[in-house]
């Protein structure tokens, strides 16, 4: 339990403590930003530990006369690697992108308290818990995406305001009627609506999906992740990689397991169109993003994509399927960090944004580029990157529920990602050859050195995708 607890307190101890600290002592408030954040890492990893183990790590009480409890399993306990390994690259990256910006001090508390109200989804145990974290975690990131307070940045900020709370509103509606259908509303003890036959059945879990959707981006409930484009690079990183869209997705994952079961699901009518849903986003997200000239708004759009590849792999109900899920909920966040990483150095070194303006910025940034390569090639989905095995697992499980079309529509969007990164990368290395410096200084070495490492580890995973599998198959094991 102590384990839980100080993984969860760590980012809003620090964030506090910041906060306190004067605006001028910036090493001494680098140096807190990081022992917390590496604090958060490595007590997240020894709760997954434990999890993996087969131990129970809770803490419960009531809120308001409702039961609420953290109790991580596999699940929760994946999500909580993912976010908090990658909110530590995102730390160190921010202390080379911010470092002549303003409003650090409210960047970096507001940065480390999203990290335990993230962390409180991933390892909340009852429906209660996960939706307060969900909720506060829309406010600890606002600040984030006004962090420029320009009035685009506010028009984008009060448009995710008005998403985020109109889908958990969705959500809300839909935990009241579960509880008065299955008087409980804990994870722990297998699926809380099984055996639960009623007719308006198929209706709550379109209220579920639709309220989850939002953070997760299904189409038509995307348009507040482009717009959050205006938010500092590190934060765009976190926001498309871990921890808004993330929990969206997550909360999904919990819905179809944790509350109604593949074995209900199989039963509902709206269930067989999720799949879909999803693979319809996966398509036109990825089209989209090909017409997008600025970088970010091309990444964007991306990620809409990308992030119904999982609910792809949830929504077919298979174990393959749900491998592929969890593969790809690692796989894509380390490349899609690597990503967003690149555009920040591209746009902060050379001031470029658009990618029909970035010719012969290869040769003044080639590590950068490379960075930028070897993960496009991972968003296509070739080996030896680690997104190719968890597109291989998730046609994989599209064909053993009988929707071979859907293995297509992932061969498809593969193309499509080709032409989407491709020629961008093809661009960077036309014209002339310039030599430069602009990869040089400790500001881009503290940019360049996480962004450079995130591409290493996604092709050591890609080599070695044993390293993760214990805990995706724990996942697949604890559902089915």
């Amino acid at each position: 339990m102590l384990n839980l607890i100080l993984a969860l307190s760590s980012g809003v101890v620090g964030g506090l403590i910041v906060a306190m600290m004067p605006q001028a002592n910036h090493r001494l408030r680098n140096l807190v930003v990081l022992v917390f954040s590496a604090s958060g890492m490595v007590f997240s990893w020894r709760v997954a530990q434990m999890v993996f183990a087969g131990e129970s790590v809770k803490i419960a009480g009531e809120f308001g006369g409702l039961a609420w409890s953290l109790a991580p399993d596999p699940l929760g306990a994946v999500f909580g690697l993912i976010a908090s390994t990658l909110w530590l690259f995102a730390a160190v990256y921010s202390f080379g992108y911010m470092a002549q910006k303003h409003k650090q001090r409210t960047y970096y508390t507001f940065l480390l308290i999203s990290l335990s109200v993230t962390l409180g989804v991933a390892f909340s145990g009852n429906l209660v818990a996960l939706y307060l974290f969900y909720e506060l975690l829309t406010f600890a990131t606002y600040p984030l995406v006004i962090h420029e307070r320009s009035s685009e940045a506010v028009k984008a900020g009060s448009k995710y305001i008005l998403y985020s709370l109109s889908g958990a509103g969705a959500i809300l509606i839909a935990i009241v009627i579960t509880y008065r259908w299955a008087g409980n509303l804990d994870f722990a003890g297998g699926p809380i609506l099984v055996g639960c036959l009623k007719p308006g059945l198929s209706w709550l879990l379109l209220l579920f999906v639709g309220g989850f959707g939002v953070k997760a981006a299904i189409m038509p409930l995307h348009r507040w992740l482009p717009a959050a484009m205006i938010a500092p690079t590190p934060v765009s990183a976190l926001l498309h990689a871990v921890a808004v869209v993330y929990s969206g997705v997550y909360g999904i994952l919990r819905v179809v397991y944790s509350v109604f079961g593949h074995e209900l699901m199989g039963q509902l009518s709206f269930a067989s169109i999720l799949p879909w849903i999803a693979a319809f986003t996966i398509l036109v997200g990825v089209a989209i993003a090909t017409q997008q000239d600025v970088l970010k708004r091309r990444l964007a759009y991306h990620t809409i994509s990308q992030l119904s590849y999982i609910l792809l792999g949830a929504f077919t109900l298979q174990p393959w399927g749900l491998t592929g899920a969890i593969l790809h909920m690692i796989s894509y966040s380390t490349l899609k960090v690597t990503l967003f990483f690149c555009a920040g150095i591209i746009a902060e070194q050379t001031g470029e944004t658009k990618v029909s303006r970035m010719g012969g910025v290869g040769w003044s940034l080639p590590k950068t580029m490379a960075a930028f390569g070897i993960a496009s090639l991972g968003m296509i989905g070739m080996l030896p990157l680690n997104t190719f095995w968890s597109k291989y697992y998730l046609m994989k499980g599209s064909v053993a529920g009988g929707r071979w079309p859907l293995a297509l529509v992932l061969i498809g969007s593969g193309i499509i990602n080709a032409l989407c990164f491709i020629p961008t990368v093809v661009t960077a290395f036309s014209g002339e050859r310039v030599r430069s410096d602009t990869e040089q200084g400790g500001r881009v070495a503290l940019m360049l050195a996480p962004t450079m490492f995130l591409a290493a580890i996604s092709l050591f995973i890609g080599l070695w995708p044993g390293i993760v599998w214990s805990g995706v198959q724990a996942v697949v094991d604890w559902f089915f």
